[in-house]
């Protein structure tokens, strides 16, 4: 237990003491460095997927009996003819994994120290000990954001063709090139909910959709007869966030607005699917919009009491979903190879 509350530790102290200057995003590197440790040394963490893809790793060349996405083999294939083990392999991941993000909060949040906190509190462990092959997929496209701002539709279809050799859910990424460009209106946005309301009690025929690219249909068949609704307080966190930075979203930048449109659309795909729970694990492409907006939200507050108010808050609320993601996964059981 010392491990997991230590890393959280370590950035609940980097977000109350640090500014997010120059040199203190530099520093950043040190509890991200150490986290890559945490999470890619881990041992039998990780519930059934760390043992179904330890199983799979550890495989002849080529052999795909789960019908992973070919990409995903490669890179499996690619580890083990260096003559690296699962546990390096997992550690090589969590390195990419971490300072992807960490490049991304650095890039795009105005305190990527919260914003990490945040997602540390969040979907990280769900990212990054359960969902590897989707995860590499979620973060090609989290990157990809960049050629939506720069407008370079070339090079987005190319990263999200990519991203669809490593997962098939990547499929949907296409048409959000031009979703999150669009700049969002009352009457625009009164039209996205509505639809998802009409969507609702109809979205049981998804299931019935044919559709042979990347072999969607036998998913889809698979998954079918899964009936479990979605989280009702991650739904009413997501719409209290969507409802506060609509608030803010004439301060926001076209680049900023992108981040709370990804909110938006997110929202969208909740209402569309709740009673599906398996359809709503396209959500987790649309995280990144919670871990940016919310920082951008408390530091567009012009009251620097109120402001210094809703920080606290943040700080409270995300240090109590870390306690309850932990116990929701089980992660107290947390063991590293460092030090068996």
């Amino acid at each position: 237990m010392i491990f997991v509350f230590g890393i959280f530790g370590i950035f609940l102290f980097y977000s109350v003491v640090f500014t997010e200057d120059f040199y203190e995003k530099n520093l950043l590197l040190i509890p991200v460095f150490l986290l890559t440790l945490y999470t890619g040394t881990r041992f039998n963490v990780g519930g059934y997927d760390y043992h179904v893809y330890k199983y799979f790793y550890n495989l002849p060349y080529f052999q795909n009996p789960y019908g992973y996405e070919h990409l995903f083999v490669f890179l499996k294939d690619f580890f083990k003819f260096f003559g690296f083990n699962y546990n390096i392999f997992l550690l090589t991941l969590s390195f990419i994994f971490n300072y992807t993000i960490y490049k991304l909060f650095i890039k795009y949040s105005i305190n990527p120290t919260v914003s990490f906190l945040i997602y540390l509190s969040t979907f990280y462990y769900w990212h990054n000990f359960t969902i590897l092959r989707n995860f590499i997929a979620i973060l090609i496209f989290w990157i990809s954001l960049k050629f939506i701002i720069e407008k370079k539709l070339l090079v987005y279809i190319a990263l999200i063709t990519i991203a669809t050799f490593f997962h098939k859910t990547a499929i949907i990424l296409y048409p959000f090139y031009f979703l999150l460009n669009y700049k969002l209106n009352k009457k625009s946005l009164i039209c996205i909910f509505g639809t998802a309301l009409f969507i609702n009690p109809l979205s049981f025929y998804i299931f019935k959709l044919n559709i042979e690219f990347l072999g969607l249909s036998e998913r889809l068949n698979r998954y079918s007869g899964i009936v479990e609704h979605g989280n009702r307080y991650e739904f009413s966190e997501l719409l209290i966030l969507v409802f506060i930075s609509l608030f803010f979203i004439k301060k926001a930048s076209s680049e900023e607005a992108i981040f709370i449109n990804l909110n938006i659309f997110a929202l969208f795909i909740f209402l569309s699917f709740y009673r599906f729970a398996i359809i709503l694990r396209f959500l987790e492409y649309f995280r990144l919009g919670v871990f940016i907006t919310i920082p951008f939200i408390i530091s567009k507050i012009e009251n620097k009491l109120f402001r210094s108010l809703a920080f606290i808050a943040v700080l409270l609320y995300f240090t109590f979903k870390y306690y309850d993601t932990i116990t929701a996964y089980a992660i107290y059981n947390y063991k590293s190879w460092l030090f068996l």
